[in-house]
């Protein structure tokens, strides 16, 4: 787990000013703690943070000195000034079944056996941290035609340790065949007559 440096913030400093001095609000909260905590994080840190990371990703959050095992929970994102806004955390309990969402990544498309209806891009449950996944890769290149993938074919979904929340029979994928076109030629009328040319 990668780790994400924050400080307390200064509830004398709106929102907008701290943004722009390059830092963003952010909150943690969590059954074992008596209130939530409001923290602000460099922007510049939770760029690099989620270039590897998404909604649903286990973090180590340490806030001056003192480390806690969270869930991102939220990241806003303001795509005109691409920016981050607000990020949101949950500290996790061993014991405790936290509800998330994985998203879900296919590989190898260009090399799938037919054409990918894609229904689903991410799905919810709710499990242990020690099940929490944050992506979920799909190789479709290993898929025949007329494959129908849905939630209740994934590994997580078998896992009796998860709940999931997303319906089981929910479809994230159908592979069919590629449309064939045929192109058409003009076919040549043999009973058309040559051009007569008149007498003079």
């Amino acid at each position: 787990m990668e780790t994400l440096q924050a400080t307390m913030r200064d509830m004398g400093i709106k929102a907008k000013r701290l943004r722009k001095e390059g830092f963003l609000p952010a909150s943690l909260g969590g059954r074992n703690m008596e209130k939530s905590l409001s923290i602000s994080i460099s922007e510049k840190d939770a760029k690099q943070f989620m270039k590897d990371n998404v909604v649903g990703s286990k973090a180590i959050l340490d806030i001056e000195g003192t480390t806690y095992n969270v869930l991102l929970k939220s990241a806003d994102f303001d795509p005109f000034t691409h920016q981050f806004l607000e990020m949101t955390f949950q500290q996790l309990i061993a014991d405790e079944k936290v509800k998330t969402k994985a998203e879900i990544i296919l590989l190898n498309e260009d090399k799938a056996r037919g054409f990918i209806t894609r229904t689903l891009s991410e799905i919810e449950y709710k499990a242990y941290p020690a099940d929490l996944v944050d992506k979920i890769e799909i190789d479709v290149s290993e898929y025949p035609i007329g494959t129908n993938l849905t939630v209740a074919d994934l590994d997580i979904a078998k896992n009796e340790n998860v709940d999931m929340l997303s319906a089981l029979e929910s479809t994230i994928l159908h592979i069919a065949e590629h449309a064939q076109t045929m192109e058409e030629e003009p076919a040549d009328d043999e009973s058309a007559s040559p051009l007569e040319t008149p007498e003079a």
